[in-house]
């Protein structure tokens, strides 16, 4: 992701909680939680990342794919990712894949994108790409579909410089 995180304001995170309140009931968060958003083009004009974190002492911080008319919970399933990829719906081009690719292996896959590039086909987008996850580094061939779909196609291992736990997302940038 290229863009930083930006405090959202108080009409902008109420609208949020309310999302994310309907989206998880049992996750409440309060007036002294610490919110950050960062846009996510990929998904439209009105679309953000939410980074919620409790103000308790080592609380992870918890994401959410904030949409015009929902949240989702970003949790590790794929299955969310394609729940906001058909949600939003999706829209992605040369100046937002780079983006989509960081968020999708970041959220989906516990990878950190190092760096990429794609190049578009006739029915989605070919990129080759370094990532770093919890067993190295590595480097990858990946085609990512219209609608977000990513299927590997070659994936080798280039060190053993391997993360024992993933690092927030504000650094996977």
């Amino acid at each position: 992701m290229t863009a930083d995180w930006q405090n959202p304001s108080i009409a902008q995170s109420m609208d949020m909680l309310k999302k994310v309140h309907l989206a998880e009931p049992v996750t409440r968060y309060d007036s002294d939680c610490a919110l950050a958003v960062m846009p996510l083009g990929f998904y439209g004009e009105e679309a953000y990342l939410l980074r919620a974190q409790k103000p308790q002492v080592q609380s992870p911080a918890q994401y959410y794919a904030v949409l015009k008319n929902e949240a989702i919970p970003l949790d590790g399933s794929i299955y969310n990712i394609h729940a906001a990829n058909a949600a939003a719906p999706i829209a992605l081009h040369a100046d937002n894949i780079e983006a989509y690719l960081a968020f999708r292996l970041y959220f989906a896959n516990a990878a950190i994108l190092l760096r990429a590039r794609a190049e578009q086909t006739g029915d989605g987008w070919q990129a080759t790409l370094r990532a770093q996850d919890k067993t190295g580094t590595h480097e990858m061939t990946l085609f990512i579909s219209a609608r977000g779909e990513v299927s590997e196609s070659h994936k080798e291992l280039r060190s053993s410089d391997s993360f024992t736990q993933l690092p927030p997302f504000a650094t996977a940038t």
